[in-house]
């Protein structure tokens, strides 16, 4: 239990996830929908992807500033 702003950051650890995360989804699972013919799901990967990737820069940044 973190006391006057002592704590476990677990950003370090979570922002390389995002990223990776992102990427995987945008290389691996966007592609595969796309071969399969399905655009609803390969909309979708794409859109959560980039979102993971923008979540990772707004935490970043987070961290840089904070």
């Amino acid at each position: 239990m973190p006391i006057f702003g002592q704590g476990v950051n677990y950003y370090a650890f979570s922002i390389p996830i995002w990223f990776l995360g992102g990427l995987l989804v945008l290389f691996v699972d966007a592609r595969r929908c796309k071969m399969a013919g399905q655009r609803k799901d390969e909309k979708f990967a794409k859109f959560s992807g980039w979102l993971n990737i923008a979540l990772g820069v707004v935490f970043l940044v987070r961290e840089w500033v904070v």
